[in-house]
């Protein structure tokens, strides 16, 4: 499988990227499903991100097509953890396997490049596609926080918080 990532230096942000943020279906599991994003908002967030030394955003490609997005934040060198968030806006790769892969990836990274130790994800309790693709890397349910999201007008859910150390990881490369 042709996956690839590629870590964003510069503050380009593209018409599809900018489609992906404001589907509601793509960031049905996101906070950025809670505003209308733009250009401009994009080239804040990023001057923002690029700046932090504690993130790195990398575009993931598939068969040279850019079809989502992975980030590590919350970098901490001293303690030698990190966290990863992840959206993969082509909806026609979706239930490929391919988040299973990038997770490996990004994974390998973050204990291999960096050094951690430990890598954590959180995510709505309703998402079952993204606590498979944790699940599928060696990542384990560390904790819940209740009714931390409102997911619709009347309902709200757990946030569901995974963590794996190399040791637990699962490479899929």
């Amino acid at each position: 499988m042709s996956l690839q990532l590629k870590l964003i230096r510069k503050c380009v942000v593209s018409k599809i990227w900018l489609n992906w943020l404001n589907d509601k279906e793509v960031t049905k599991y996101s906070e950025n499903r809670l505003r209308k994003h733009s250009k401009i908002s994009q080239k804040k967030f990023l001057k923002e991100k690029l700046k932090n030394k504690r993130s790195l955003i990398f575009k993931i490609f598939f068969k040279k097509e850019h079809i989502g997005i992975v980030e590590l934040s919350n970098v901490n060198h001293f303690h030698k953890h990190c966290e990863v968030t992840y959206m993969i806006g082509r909806k026609e790769y979706w239930n490929r396997g391919i988040g299973t892969r990038l997770i490996s990836k990004i994974s390998n990274f973050a204990f291999n490049k960096l050094s951690m130790k430990k890598i954590y994800a959180g995510t709505y309790e309703n998402n079952f596609g993204s606590m498979k693709i944790l699940k599928n890397n060696g990542y384990k349910v560390e904790g819940r926080i209740k009714n931390f999201f409102k997911f619709s007008h009347s309902k709200r859910v757990a946030k569901v918080i995974f963590g794996v150390t190399k040791r637990e990881f699962v490479s899929h490369e």
